[in-house]
């Protein structure tokens, strides 16, 4: 499998395979913005990073940490001022998961079971290595019987984090501001309401230009950008569990029903409607998804 250089190619080679790549970002590789993509994701921070936002959720970036992220998931690393940051990640089709699973075998659960596997996974120097280990396989397979090699690869690197994620420490918000959490918080649980900048602001008793200035810092993108990448992924999640198109934009916000389907193909590249026909959940998944919405 051909190591890819950056998160769009990793991502297209994915698409185009429907079944999974890896890519090595170095410092180089801007971190992308606030966003959702239509594969699974396994980052792999090799080097310290600022903080990782997914979700509700303010992740410190440590070395040798792992993070699971599921196509739901809106999401930004934030990289250290003046620092490397290096990673590896892996796009995976969902699909193509949950064909080389098995019976009692689901290896996509660790990726929307967040009750039981945790979305940040700290690895031990051991664990790096063999981590590290079967990615190098990954990129070096070649030849009769590379999609075989590669698949079992996939395998392992799933089944180690799934085991290590068992026993890890509870997921924990980190921010030195004191607001920023509880935005996001308080964003995720009115999605579906009038969120504008003075709702948000009177809420916590500042400035709109504060709020602007605050959040701004703190996660890399605008208010209001942040709530339309919220509301697309509360969509795509919606339409997968066999929602209609007109019930998914009025139950994610979107007062303007052109505007929701103009905003969907600009976020997701697809209309709601292709992508309904394209990307379902199981039963079990969905269940998984509401569980943790509560």
């Amino acid at each position: 499998m051909q190591l890819q250089y950056s998160c769009l190619s990793a991502e297209f080679l994915c698409a185009d395979s429907k079944r999974f790549s890896v890519a090595y970002l170095d410092r180089s590789i801007k971190p992308q913005p606030m966003h959702t993509q239509n594969n699974l994701e396994i980052y792999y921070s090799i080097s310290p990073g600022k903080n990782f936002i997914i979700d509700e959720v303010v992740y410190p970036v440590h070395e040798r940490d792992v993070f699971v992220i599921n196509q739901f998931q809106v999401h930004r690393v934030e990289a250290l001022e003046g620092k490397a940051h290096n990673r590896y990640i892996l796009p995976i089709m969902p699909e193509f998961l949950k064909q080389i699973s098995s019976v009692e075998t689901n290896l996509a659960e660790c990726f929307y079971n967040k009750e039981k596997y945790a979305t940040r996974i700290s690895l031990s120097k051991n664990q790096h290595n063999k981590m590290l280990q079967l990615i190098n396989k990954l990129s070096d397979t070649r030849g009769f019987g590379s999609d075989l090699i590669e698949n079992a690869t996939l395998t392992e690197i799933i089944l180690l984090i799934m085991n290590t994620s068992k026993s890890d420490v509870p997921n924990v918000s980190n921010s030195n501001n004191i607001y920023l959490v509880d935005i996001l918080n308080f964003i995720d649980e009115f999605i579906d309401e009038d969120l504008s900048l003075k709702r948000i602001a009177d809420k916590f008793h500042l400035s709109k230009g504060y709020l602007c200035r605050l959040f701004k810092e703190h996660t890399g993108t605008t208010v209001h950008e942040y709530i339309c990448t919220k509301r697309i992924s509360r969509a795509k999640q919606l339409l997968a569990m066999g929602h209609t198109v007109q019930e998914t934009s009025t139950m994610t916000g979107f007062n303007d029903y052109a505007n929701f389907i103009r905003r969907f193909k600009e976020k997701v590249g697809s209309s709601p409607k292709k992508y309904a026909k394209q990307y379902t959940v199981s039963s079990s998944e969905e269940k998984q998804l509401r569980e943790t919405e509560l």
